[in-house]
């Protein structure tokens, strides 16, 4: 059975039409490309046609069918009407059923209850339709008499750091690494022309845009998707999943291990053959931890009795698995997708289509219990909308989370039919207000767990001074304080980290502008990784490092810091001289200045010693450039970026 998973991988293909085919063939070319589920270019074949003859009513209704598959709703709206009030309307009964649906997705229960109930009513109605109409019915009646709000959530797109025209989906935060995967690569060496677009598994990090993760994790000729972690983040499961035709897609679960160097190892292992059963998909990992069954637990979504139906299955400590099965009392026969399980409150979120809801797909929960599952519960609105909310994910303290969708908001692949894709969202929990604030009468809230301790990174962090060394921070070119040969300045460390950091993004667009393809993935990987694992690290690292300072002073302890400073070679050395001291400068202002001073008795009497070892460009690697007029070599390379820094080297204590 092929599953055409259109809410996650949506087929996108650009039509090429030439003004003097005719009225058939765009009639031709609109047919072929619905078989292959190319709805954009089918609009645009059957917009060709209708230009030619606009009063062709089984075409209008053709249109308005594919772009209600398209989620271009105000196109379908109004060729749904044009078909309804035209002498020909009868022989378009299911027009009314399209309306009505367009009127669901659009969040317009009134009008959708009553195209329903039209064609419901209709002798011609065919019986699998009028099935499908009855539960669009039941659902709308639903949606009606729901509350259109909860202000004790804030939901904000991600914006363009994440999103793209494209689908995004799947987030899932790690620490400060947040992975999702993104369907806009073009597939290569496609027997298609235009080449179909697949998926890469993507991260971010900080206020940085996301990124693929390195090229060998994802692959060029098939959609790498969806991630979930291990509980002790040494093994990631994602899936691997195929064209096998023209736009049906199948997929297949993997894993990768941490290596020695605690990256993910290039070899891929597929999963069991329970898991991966042969000829059906199984897609969208989660991991959680299962406190009845006492076993980390795989939740993934296979074919089951529905379209799309959840599984699990237990996780023994060496890796392996058990027998998988469907999460029966969750399961309907339409389908239940992309599952995340919240351990700390072992509850298991899911979207799906065959409950009441908003329309599309919504997002529910089910609490684990002792016997089973609870009744799974509707999210409500704003998780819910009308549209499709899919791929829910929530942090560990229960209070921000992550959600894809479609709706209003989004950003389009068709402007002019606003149409397509999911969009990534980011949502949080707003406290209540005190106690002695009057509260707003008939607010829903939502219960919230406690503050559950985030998962520990495989990187320890340092818990003394010596545990830093050395810790390097970093500068911008020529700063702090440009074109002066002055030894001091006045600025903190912390302020020229500010300036630097928010200048990532015009580093990555110098340093990878001469560069196309995957060359400029893997230069802007480069840069992005210099950034938040060395410039952000350090400063973070620095702030730790003075906490444990304060403590070793208050104890009595006599500390000593030794400090270096570096400079690229672009100046002559004395002005490097003079900038290394300055950079020193900052970072003895740093602690002159931290938390108000804290550290200025313990200066002054001695207690602490800030001792500097300045020295200007003659450590410098001889493979950074010091070309003036090569900027993106001798300022923007990440070679170039380590130059500039200020280490502390040493401590010596009593």
């Amino acid at each position: 059975m092929m599953i055409r998973l259109y809410f996650v991988l949506l087929l996108v293909l650009t039509a090429v039409m030439l003004s003097a085919q005719t009225f058939k063939a765009y009639v031709k070319a609109g047919n072929e490309a619905i078989e292959r589920e190319d709805y954009q270019a089918a609009l645009q074949y059957f917009g060709g046609a209708l230009q030619q003859r606009p009063e062709a009513v089984g075409i209008a209704f053709q249109y308005a069918e594919v772009a209600r598959r398209f989620h271009a709703y105000e196109q379908a709206e109004r060729y749904y009407l044009e078909v309804l009030e035209s002498p020909d309307a009868r022989r378009f009964p299911a027009a009314q059923f399209g309306l009505g649906k367009v009127y669901q997705s659009t969040g317009e229960y009134d009008k959708a209850i009553a195209y329903l109930q039209a064609f419901i009513r209709r002798e011609t109605a065919a019986p699998a339709l009028r099935e499908d109409a009855r539960r669009a019915l039941s659902q709308s009646q639903w949606a009606q008499q729901q509350p259109t709000g909860n202000e004790r959530w804030t939901i904000e797109n991600m914006g363009r750091s994440v999103n793209t025209d494209y689908s995004e989906f799947g987030a899932l935060q790690q620490n400060d690494t947040l992975y999702y995967s993104s369907f806009r690569y073009e597939k290569e060496e496609d027997e298609y022309k235009p080449a179909r677009k697949i998926t890469h598994v993507m991260y971010k990090r900080g206020r940085g845009r996301g990124r693929p993760i390195r090229r060998s994790f994802n692959s060029d000729k098939r959609h790498t998707a969806h991630t979930a972690l291990s509980l002790d983040n040494q093994r990631i499961y994602f899936t691997y999943c195929d064209y096998v035709s023209a736009s049906d897609i199948r997929c297949q679960l993997y894993c990768r291990e941490r290596d020695s160097r605690d990256r993910w190892e290039r070899k891929a292992t597929a999963l069991p053959a329970q898991i991966n059963r042969e000829g059906l998909t199984a897609t969208q990992p989660a991991i959680g931890y299962d406190s009845t069954l006492q076993s980390e637990v795989l939740f993934y979504v296979s074919e089951g009795e529905g379209r799309l139906d959840l599984f699990y299955v237990p996780v023994d400590s060496a890796g392996g698995f058990g027998e998988p099965q469907p999460v029966v009392p969750l399961n309907t026969p339409q389908d239940e997708i992309t599952p995340f399980f919240h351990t700390p409150t072992q509850t298991l979120y899911f979207s799906s289509d065959g409950r009441d809801n908003f329309g599309g797909y919504d997002v529910f929960r089910a609490q684990r219990t002792q016997t089973g599952w609870e009744e799974a519960e509707n999210l409500g609105a704003p998780f819910n909308t009308s549209y499709n909310d899919v791929y829910y994910s929530l942090q560990q303290n229960g209070q921000r989370g992550y959600l894809a969708s479609n709706r209003p908001g989004s950003f389009y692949l068709d402007d002019d039919n606003k149409a397509c894709c999911n969009d990534l969202y980011a949502f949080r929990y707003v406290p209540p207000p005190p106690p002695d604030t009057p509260a707003v009468s008939g607010l829903p809230t939502e219960p919230v767990p406690s503050p559950e301790p985030e998962v520990p990174t495989a990187i320890e962090v340092p818990s003394t001074l010596q545990d830093f060394l050395p810790l390097a921070l970093y500068f911008d070119n020529d700063e702090p304080d440009r074109r002066t040969r002055r030894t001091t300045t006045r600025k903190t460390y912390g302020k020229t980290y500010e300036r630097y950091y928010d200048r990532q993004e015009e580093y990555l667009e110098a340093f990878a502008e001469p560069l196309s393809g995957e060359r400029a993935e893997e230069a802007a990987y480069a840069l992005e990784s210099f950034f938040e694992d060395e410039v952000r690290k350090g400063y973070d690292y620095l702030l730790r490092f003075s906490d444990i300072l304060l403590k070793r002073l208050e104890r009595g302890d006599q500390v000593e810091i030794f400090m270096k400073g570096y400079t690229s070679p672009r100046a002559k050395s004395d002005y490097n001289f003079a900038l290394s001291k300055r950079r020193i400068s900052s970072v003895r202002n740093h602690f002159r200045e931290y938390q108000d001073g804290v550290f200025l008795p313990y200066l002054e009497k001695g207690q602490l010693l800030l001792t500097e070892r300045p020295y200007g460009e003659a450590e410098a690697s001889n493979q950074v450039s010091d070309a003036l007029e090569d900027l993106r070599n001798s300022i923007y390379h990440p070679d170039a970026a380590r130059e500039r820094r200020v280490e502390i080297l040493e401590i010596r204590s009593d």
